[in-house]
């Protein structure tokens, strides 16, 4: 793990305007009602690896490679209770995207985190990094013991946060911690009362059948809108200090793949957060960054059958021809209620790579998973197939999309 530099983070900060009123989705709130920890800046407990890189099938180092990831907000708390039971349409979705060779899994409860482990055992290797040590909607009857300063008598049903897994070997562990914990607030601008530690969790992987330098990362950046813009400011800084830390590492010659709920939307005249993110040439407006967003405006499908779902663009005027890559893509948060009072329609979630060799070989799209029956035993993409409880509201595994993507890079 780098020690990183307060320094930079204040630079980082300074350094980006901010614009207030960006939509969020419920599963971001990670609503309780406990008192705040004392001490919730505690590392987990994942023993550093040292391993091999897998045999390559093929790819060598300077070689051309389709690389797949996958992001998804889960909502394993909230949504899920901590449980296990539905993580299997999770696995399907994973499954179906063969070979995914990385996956970046946010608000998953630790009990979560070894399911994953267990199940992909052999293909996988997962890592976690804490949001929250003290999280009761993980489904752990009490959290109290977690709220000392002692984090060896830690109970882990209380924790929840970010995963990534590799499909091989997790290399060396890079924790980047982004800031943004001081004076967090909801969207009326009081306290939230269990504040929240934001690292981006970042690996070196070793993946199976792709030999060269690549680096995965998985993001859960602050969330909530309020009147002043003070969480907007605070999660721009927090982009763009990912962005900064990450510089080295491109540099370094390593494809650099991140995915996570970002909580900011892509259009910059919504906000300026992403542009540290978005390269000069997206359209509209550009960013100083140095990443292809997965979605896009292409359409392709990576294996030959089309769009599946079908994909779409912001019908923004400016992201027309000429234009070959842009700010936008389909929304990554679900339609809670066909009754038009709950609806969502926002792309806060996001797949970068830092590299794609063309902007036709980069692709993606989000995948709803609404439940089909009652019993929760399928799911479906489309809303208008959604099961509903007593409410009306859709039956769903998380209010977030689950969002995959591509992108042709080379390797070294």
């Amino acid at each position: 793990m780098r020690i990183r530099g307060i320094l930079a983070a204040f630079v980082v900060a300074l350094s980006v305007v901010l614009l207030a009123g960006l939509a969020q989705s419920g599963a971001d709130r990670l609503r309780a009602d406990r008192a705040a920890a004392t001490d919730t800046k505690r590392a987990a407990t994942d023993a550093k690896r040292t391993v091999t890189e897998p045999e390559s099938t093929g790819a060598g180092a300077g070689t051309q490679v389709q690389l797949r990831a996958v992001t998804f907000n889960m909502c394993g708390g909230m949504c899920n209770k901590g449980g296990t039971d539905l993580l299997h349409h999770i696995e399907k979705e994973i499954d179906s995207f063969t070979p995914a060779h990385l996956v970046m899994l946010q608000e998953v409860c630790y009990s979560q985190f070894e399911w994953f482990k267990s199940t992909y055992a052999g293909t996988y290797e997962f890592s976690f990094t804490p949001l929250l040590t003290n999280y009761p909607s993980c489904g752990a009857p009490d959290c109290s013991v977690n709220m000392d300063s002692d984090p060896n008598n830690d109970d882990k049903r209380c924790w929840i946060g970010q995963v990534l897994g590799a499909r091989g070997a997790l290399g060396t562990r890079d924790e980047i911690s982004l800031g943004g914990e001081s004076y967090q607030i909801d969207g009326k601008g009081n306290p939230i009362p269990l504040p929240r530690t934001f690292n981006a969790l970042c690996h070196d992987v070793a993946l199976a059948g792709i030999a060269g330098k690549v680096k995965g990362c998985s993001v859960h950046l602050r969330a909530w809108d309020d009147p002043k813009g003070v969480s907007d400011r605070a999660r721009s800084a927090q982009a763009a200090r990912l962005a900064s830390e990450l510089d080295a590492d491109i540099d370094a010659g390593k494809v650099v793949v991140v995915g996570g709920d970002f909580n900011m939307v892509p259009q910059p005249h919504k906000g300026p957060g992403l542009d540290s993110f978005y390269r000069p040439d997206a359209a509209p407006g550009g960013g100083i960054g140095r990443f292809y967003e997965a979605d896009t405006t292409d359409t392709r499908d990576p294996d030959g059958t089309g769009p599946d779902p079908a994909l779409w663009t912001l019908p923004d005027p400016d992201c027309v021809a000429p234009a070959t890559t842009c700010r936008s893509g389909q929304s990554t948060t679900l339609d809670l209620s066909p009754l038009g009072d709950d609806q969502r329609n926002s792309k806060i979630d996001h797949l970068f790579f830092s590299e794609a060799t063309t902007t036709a070989s980069l692709s993606g799209g989000p995948r709803p998973l609404y439940f089909k029956d009652a019993a929760r035993t399928t799911t479906t993409q489309n809303p208008a197939e959604a099961a509903r409880d007593a409410n009306g509201k859709y039956l769903k595994l998380s209010d977030h999309t689950f969002y995959r993507g591509w992108a042709t890079v080379t390797v070294s």
